[in-house]
């Protein structure tokens, strides 16, 4: 009896377990399928703000809204970014550019011009897939051909293939020339009955003026519209989207117009070419992607115009011979001569940049990169450390007032003294006096020893030897371009010899009192040429600590100025490995909130994260819960958060700004400061009006201020704290503070507690491989 008990609920259970099996694979399989709509729908949306070198959907369903004023070429535009994209997809090429809609903008152009040229007919449909096809290839090669130099493609491809079919036009008998253009009042009539009509002719009877009519009807152009309604919808579009992008907009066409007058040609003569989106797109494209947003690339943008001007007049009387439009041919041109001609800069001026990364918006580039212009340096390759250990004195720093000057100047001596500023004990009458005497000199970076002297005796005291006035000297080599020299070391110290590769803080000798020397100290330099006695050069230390009111600021890419205490940090065993994130690492946790706000309480629960790497080999950790992404960095010495995507008021937000700059090396109460992008931390109508004055004038500011409070013995055992006080600021005035208490063991655990005027946080993160 038992037996026959026991089947029948066995076999319940086993179609249960099936019935769940089934529904979790029905479950994985819809969930894909979103997935996979999500991914097709955002490659063609981005295909559409692409055009304005962005990936934001809201633009992007603006821009498809706009296409379809003109059911022919928004039909068009369509066809032509699927044929596009499938064919990237199906041959396998780059997900990343796919995913961006890199390869269907310039097909969607075609779409919508040939579009707009011709009726719409089955034979105009599949000459647009024809033309798509085309495009979609010539956008490989010029990717391929413009990408070695460092350079985009633009709209090229657009270009070629839109001549190409305007200049077969006349063989294209099948086809029917579209009116649909001329008579503008028809097809508003079409979209929307007689409404739409009265309220588009309330627009153009209110805009009067040519200026502002001529500049919606240029932005319109962009997308192949002739009416000022698509103007308009462009222009809102670009302000909600980016106010930096919807201010050089004006600003490029500004100065177009005020260029037009100054040398006297008809302004008026854009109404009906409607190509001065040339100068819109030239402004977007310098002044606020390919360029850092400054108040420089804004007064680049102000010479350069005049030149897109004299090449759109130029170019539109040259292409009548052809009977074709140069289209966006003047943009084109003057970006990438821009762009090719800044790539062969020997020096980068600061501000001047090229943005580096795209994150999407002109303002994200700008506010990321005035902290990351200090926290990493172009003009500096490698982040060099002081050459020795402990506390020393700077005893003549650049343009010193003994040797360090003219082509010299760019040096320091450094000594070592006590508690009263003496630099030698007894009555320092002897070298072996001198506290700096003897002590290790260490390699600033890695590299190649070119030149060593190791002969010269030591002075006694006050002597000098001016015929071999250098002493015994090391030079090291990182580059063809920078060297560095350490001089005046002790008789038959130095350890290395000509051809040794190095490492970073490996000793290469001892201070000593060689050559022009009076008293013990060691002189050190860089340069560019591999001889002892080259000029300097105006290099910084990558990152050291200064010693202020018996604390330890950290700082970096700085030169050390005269009577500066300094020390070279000392590396830490437990922030090296607990900051040292790879890919395919696990970290879990937990969130404890106290606090009556409901926006905070949602910050409870459990989190997992993962490390993982981008397609620039960038890592970062990624939050499974809503895909929030930190990115770091890690030079050896320093831990970076670099940026952050996602939703903000989450532990990993949390867990970035709380160590948004970590030294890996330091002494107790050593302190470090930065500033955290303020866009990660402002919102709303505050950020809305910076974002205007950005390029110009930052009101905003979050400040970051982290102090080591205790480790241990520093180099082995002991849990390391950590205070954190994060800052808001409007016109340099307090707002805002958040106190953080950071504590990290030997086990890769972090313990962060947060503490803001509405909540209390505790964080605790276990890291796992």
């Amino acid at each position: 009896m038992k037996e026959m008990w026991q089947k029948p609920a066995a076999s319940a259970q086993i179609a249960v377990d099936f019935s769940q099996r089934q529904w979790n694979i029905k479950t994985k399989s819809m969930a894909e399928n979103i997935l996979k709509a999500k991914n097709i729908l955002n490659v063609v949306l981005n295909s559409y703000s692409q055009v304005f070198f962005s990936k934001s959907k809201l633009l992007a369903a603006f821009l498809v809204v706009i296409s379809f004023f003109d059911y022919g070429a928004g039909l068009g535009g369509i066809i032509a970014v699927a044929f596009a994209n499938v064919l990237a997809w199906t041959l396998g090429y780059n997900k990343y550019f796919l995913q961006s809609g890199l390869y269907g903008f310039n097909a969607l152009l075609v779409g919508l011009g040939i579009g707009l040229l011709y009726q719409p007919s089955i034979e105009l449909y599949l000459l647009i897939a024809i033309a798509a096809i085309i495009c979609f290839f010539l956008t490989i090669v010029f990717q391929g051909i413009l990408g070695k130099y460092g350079l985009p493609f633009l709209s090229v491809p657009f270009l070629l293939t839109i001549w190409i079919i305007a200049l077969s036009g006349n063989s294209l008998t099948a086809l029917n020339i579209s009116e649909r253009s001329i008579f503008i009042y028809n097809e508003l009539y079409a979209l929307g009955g007689l409404k739409i009509v009265d309220f588009y002719n309330l627009l153009e009877n209110s805009i009067s003026s040519p200026f502002i009519n001529i500049y919606f009807h240029s932005l319109a152009a962009i997308f192949f519209q002739h009416h000022l309604l698509a103007g308009i919808i462009i222009a809102v579009g670009l302000l909600v989207y980016s106010r930096i992008t919807f201010g050089l907009s004006i600003l490029g066409y500004s100065v177009a117009f005020l260029f037009y007058k100054f040398v006297g040609i008809e302004f008026n003569s854009l109404s009906y070419t409607f190509i001065g989106f040339n100068y819109i797109l030239t402004a977007i494209a310098l002044g606020g992607y390919y360029l850092v947003p400054n108040r420089v690339s804004y007064g680049w943008i102000i010479l350069l115009l005049p030149a897109v001007v004299l090449i759109t007049i130029g170019t539109q009387q040259l292409f009548l011979l052809f009977k074709i439009p140069p289209y966006s041919l003047p943009f084109n041109m003057v970006v990438l001569m821009f762009l090719y001609a800044l790539k062969l800069r020997e020096r980068r001026p600061k501000h001047l940049l090229e943005t580096p990364v795209q994150l999407g918006k002109p303002e994200h580039n700008l506010y990321l990169q005035s902290g990351n212009i200090k926290r990493f340096p172009a003009a500096f390759p490698i982040s060099a450390s002081l050459p020795f250990y402990g506390e020393w004195k700077v005893s003549q720093a650049h343009n010193g007032e003994h040797t360090h000057k003219g082509a010299w100047r760019n040096a320091w001596d450094f000594i070592v003294v006590d508690a009263n500023d003496v630099q030698f004990k007894n009555s320092g009458d002897f070298v072996e006096d001198y506290f700096c005497f003897d002590k290790a000199v260490l390699a600033p970076f890695d590299g190649t020893v070119i030149e060593t002297i190791n002969h010269i005796p030591d002075n006694k005291i006050s002597d000098i030897n001016t015929r071999e006035n250098w002493g015994n000297t090391v030079i090291i080599k990182y580059n063809d371009f920078l060297y560095a020299t350490l001089s005046h070391l002790k008789q038959n110290s130095v350890k290395v010899t000509w051809g040794d590769q190095i490492k970073q803080g490996q000793v290469v000798g001892r201070c000593g009192n060689s050559g022009r020397s009076p008293y013990p100290h060691l002189h050190f330099q860089f340069q560019v040429t591999p001889y002892i006695g080259s000029p300097t050069i105006d290099y910084p230390f990558g990152n050291f600590l200064l010693k202020e009111e018996n604390r330890y600021q950290l700082k970096t890419f700085e030169n050390p100025l005269k009577d500066a205490l300094i020390a070279r940090p000392t590396k830490n065993q437990i922030l090296q490995k607990a900051l040292h994130f790879i890919p395919g690492q696990q970290m879990k946790g937990i969130v404890e909130v106290a606090s009556e706000n409901k926006k905070w309480q949602k910050l409870a629960g459990t989190f997992s994260w993962a490390v993982e790497t981008d397609v620039f080999n960038t890592t970062y950790i990624r939050s499974k819960t809503d895909d929030g992404k930190a990115y770091l960095y890690n030079n050896g010495d320093l831990h970076y958060f670099t940026n952050y995507n996602g939703k903000k008021n989450t532990a990993l937000f949390w867990f970035f700004a709380s160590l948004y700059k970590v030294p890996l090396g330091f002494l107790p109460n050593s302190k470090i400061s930065d500033s955290i992008p303020l866009n990660l931390m402002f919102g709303g109508v505050l950020k809305f009006f910076q974002d205007f004055i950005a390029p110009i004038f930052l009101f905003l500011k979050v400040d970051y201020e982290l102090t080591i409070k205790e480790a241990g013995d520093i180099l082995s055992s002991g849990d390391v704290a950590m205070s954190v006080q994060i800052t808001q600021r409007i016109g340099g005035r307090k707002i805002k503070e958040y106190h953080c208490k950071v504590t990290v063991n030997d086990q890769k655990t972090f313990e962060i507690s947060i503490v803001t005027n509405k909540a209390k946080i505790r964080i605790q993160c276990i890291s796992e491989l």
